[in-house]
This record gives structure tokens, C-alpha cells and sequence, in this order.
């Protein structure tokens, strides 16, 4: 087991490095530099030469690179942002909170929707019951996240005042960005789900566990819930780096003051340091969170060690 996880843990670092290269590289050969969205150029040339001097801009790409790994690994400086002369640390640790916060619940409640009404449909499987969750399923797959963001701010928020629709306060400030992250999670675990769940009902040690006499319930929530889980481990991962994605969409539109809304405004600015940290930190959650899978997937089923 320590040499698979050594393994999934080296090749994760690589990607990780490779990964940081193409997003530095990227970021600096984008149209648009600071001088002319946080510096006014109407100050002049010389002025707008002297503030690239100073943040180390006309430094070759490959230089300001390997700047930046030595502020990171020999001091642990992210930087300081451009565009307020705030450390980048702090500009994220402000908004990550808010921004975890809002990922957590959305991942929470798709687990306890998904599996419980997963192993429901499948029970009832070809029922009314097995129908109107697959049909909400389907619902929930296809319909754009931003389309049903719009359509709960207006019947919720506008039209019936139950809720509000922008902003970060209280938990109800939650509940309509949490049901727009969740809604396709949710259809996307519950039918994995329920498939999985239907093959393992078919599976001979159910039917040897029904002779021995334990009761329908047992079997079901007991033994062939946790075989079935196997599956929804992998997809979690994914899930969790969708919602991560998803969060650019639910932020703006929520006005929900997180790091997705931090990025966009950076990166508008060309203010680099910020913009780089943030873009490096979704990367890093996505290739860890599948890191975690993976090691996760091995434990629950030995034979993958030997993959």
C-alpha cells in the first residue's frame, strides 16, 4: 500500500510542476499587460517602463519563473498583488473561506441526496418511484447551471421573496448558490448510483445472504450499499473539482464574494501574482482531490495496489 500511495504521489507532484509551467507561460503571453489596465498610461512611457522594471516584467518569462519558485519555496511569499499592494495570501485566505464554504455544502448534499434516492431507484426499479427520480435526474443533467441560477433568483428571490439572491451573510444566503452547484452532482451520482447499485443486487452473495435469512433491508443498506459505494468514491473527486469550476458561474451571478470572483478580476486586471496563486490552487485542488480518490478506491479495493 505505502509503495502505491508513494507512487500516485510522485506522479501527482509532476503533473502539479508541469501544470504551474503552462499556467505561468499562459498568464504572460496573454494580451494585456498591467501598465495598461492597473497603471495609467496616460502617465507616459517612461512611467509605464519604470512600474514593469519594478515588477520584474521585462525579465524573461523563464526568469520570473523560477523568481517565483524561489519566493515560494525558500520564503513561502506568494507575492503581493499589483493591482493593491495587498499579499497574495491575504487576498486569498479572505476569499477561499467563503468559497470552501460554499464547495463543502454543495458536496454535502449531493452525497445525501444522491445515494440515498440512488439505492431507492434501484430498489423500485421500473416503478413510479424509479421513474420520477430518473426523471428528475434527467432534468437536473440537462439544465444549464446559469439558466437555473436566473430562473431561482427570479420565482424565489424576486417574485415570491423567499430568499436572498445576492451576498454573504446568514444560511439562507446558501441555499439558492448550494441548489445551483448541486442540482446536476446530484443527477450525475444518482443514476451512477443506481446502476451500481442494481449490479450488485444481481450479484450471487445477495442471493446467498437472502438464504441465510437476513432480512431484505440488511442486504440492501449493509452489504450491497457498501460495494456499491465503490464507484461513487471516484466520482466524488470529480464532483468536487466541478463544483470548484462551477463556482465561477454561481459567484458572479450570487454575488457571492469568493476566490472564483477574486480570479476574475485579477485576471482582468492582468494583476498576475493573484491571478497565477488562484489559477495554481484550483489546479492543485482538482489533481489532489484525484489523488485522494485514487488512494482512497485502493483502500477500499485491494486489487488496485497491484494496477
Amino acid at each position: 500500500m505505502g509503495r502505491y500511495v508513494l507512487g500516485r504521489t510522485v506522479y501527482t507532484v509532476i503533473v502539479i510542476f508541469v501544470a504551474s509551467i503552462v499556467i505561468f507561460w499562459t498568464l504572460r503571453i496573454s494580451p494585456g499587460t498591467p501598465e495598461y489596465t492597473i497603471h495609467q498610461p496616460l502617465r507616459g512611457e517612461a512611467a509605464a517602463e519604470a512600474f514593469r522594471e519594478e515588477q520584474g516584467l521585462n525579465n524573461p518569462v523563464y526568469v520570473q519563473y523560477m523568481d517565483f519558485l524561489g519566493r515560494v519555496f525558500l520564503h513561502g511569499d506568494l507575492g503581493t498583488s499589483i493591482a493593491n499592494n495587498k499579499p497574495v495570501a491575504d487576498l486569498i485566505s479572505e476569499s477561499g473561506k467563503n468559497t470552501a464554504i460554499l464547495v463543502g455544502a454543495g458536496a454535502l448534499v449531493i452525497i445525501l441526496i444522491a445515494v440515498p434516492l440512488g439505492v431507492v431507484a434501484a430498489v423500485k426499479q421500473n416503478t413510479w418511484v424509479d421513474h420520477s427520480i430518473m426523471g428528475f435526474a434527467a432534468l437536473g443533467m440537462g439544465v444549464p447551471n446559469f439558466i437555473l441560477a436566473l430562473f431561482l433568483i427570479l420565482i424565489v428571490g424576486i417574485e415570491l421573496d423567499l430568499l436572498p439572491i445576492s451576498g454573504k451573510g446568514g444560511i439562507e444566503h446558501l441555499i439558492l448558490p448550494v441548489a445551483v452547484l448541486a442540482v446536476e452532482g446530484v443527477a450525475v451520482m444518482l443514476r451512477l448510483m443506481r446502476a451500481s447499485m442494481l449490479d450488485q443486487l444481481q450479484q450471487d452473495y445477495v442471493r446467498t445472504l437472502r438464504a441465510k435469512g437476513l432480512s431484505r433491508t440488511r442486504i440492501i443498506w449493509q452489504h450491497a450499499l457498501r460495494n456499491a459505494l465503490l464507484p461513487i468514491v471516484s466520482l466524488t473527486a470529480l464532483q468536487v473539482a466541478a463544483l470548484v469550476g462551477y463556482t465561477f458561474v454561481v459567484e458572479i451571478i450570487f454575488r457571492w464574494p469568493g476566490i472564483s470572483q477574486l480570479l476574475v478580476n485579477s485576471t482582468l486586471d492582468r494583476d498576475y501574482p493573484v491571478a497565477l496563486v488562484i489559477t495554481l490552487l484550483f489546479t492543485i485542488t482538482v489533481i489532489v482531490a484525484n489523488l485522494v480518490a485514487n488512494v482512497t478506491y485502493a483502500i477500499v479495493d485491494p486489487r488496485i495496489r497491484q494496477v
